[in-house]
């Protein structure tokens, strides 16, 4: 662990949920991100989100995504620190079951010092963020400033609630949606947060981003470029249209 003291310490599920996720937290002050599964796994394993990005197997692709991280994190002045457990995708059955106690344990001393730390709340349930939310949650009980951050793009899709938006809506997404017999972005949105008991729907902040914070966030997303495609903001002007990285939304835990 760095010797440096960072105020605020996010914890970061993959190599680039931070960035996607809590951007602006990490301009507001001096941070340290903290990645859980940043694991190299072994020569001959390869897994099926490497099979839609990088197309290459995992050592190689865990390899690219660190130095995109790097990169990505230089331009906030953020402090990386990579853990090296591997991610679900490389995972045997076996390896699940004393996990989150490990990772809590291994969280533990790079959020000691932290005056904040920010936990990613889990929408999307994604296996890793739901471990990651209940790890840190357990690495985390004694602290008195923690914050619990909506995960992109799961939490913007198909498009953010009127929850969020105060009534703007992405009107490309909702006309697609047209016809289909599909539960509206604020029906998802609230049946998701039902199953994250931390969350209260009144203490909800959200912060929109101006269009130079929006320009200036893709800069750093943009680093990470064995992602894009798969997270369908490859060209820039598809990542401004699209509404998912106008905001970004936290809850304070009690």
């Amino acid at each position: 662990m760095s010797a440096t003291r960072a105020p605020i310490a996010v914890v970061s599920p993959h190599l680039d949920d931070a960035v996607l996720s809590a951007w602006l937290v990490l301009r507001r002050s001096q941070a340290r991100v903290v990645t859980c599964f940043a694991g190299v796994p072994d020569k001959a394993v390869s897994g099926n989100w490497d099979s839609v990005t990088a197309g290459s197997a995992g050592r190689s692709t865990v390899g690219i995504r660190r130095s995109e991280d790097l990169r990505a994190l230089a331009r906030t002045n953020t402090e990386p620190v990579h853990l090296e457990l591997l991610d679900v995708q490389y995972r045997l059955p076996s390896e699940e079951g004393d996990l989150p106690l490990r990772l809590a344990s291994l969280l533990e001393p790079h959020v000691r010092d932290a005056e904040e730390v920010w936990i990613p709340a889990g929408l999307g349930d994604h296996v890793d963020h739901l471990m990651v939310r209940q790890a840190a949650m357990v690495a985390t009980s004694r602290h008195k400033r923690r914050y619990l951050y909506a995960d992109l793009p799961y939490g913007g899709q198909p498009a953010w609630p009127v929850d969020v938006t105060g009534g703007v809506r992405d009107a490309t997404v909702h006309v697609a949606m047209r016809g289909l017999r599909a539960p509206t972005p604020s029906s998802l949105w609230r049946s998701t947060l039902t199953a994250v008991p931390e969350v209260r729907s009144e203490s909800i902040t959200v912060q929109r981003l101006t269009p130079a914070q929006r320009r200036a966030k893709y800069t750093s997303v943009a680093e990470y470029r064995s992602q894009l495609f798969a997270l369908r903001c490859a060209r820039r002007n598809v990542l401004r249209l699209r509404r998912i990285f106008a905001y970004e939304v936290f809850w304070p835990l009690p």
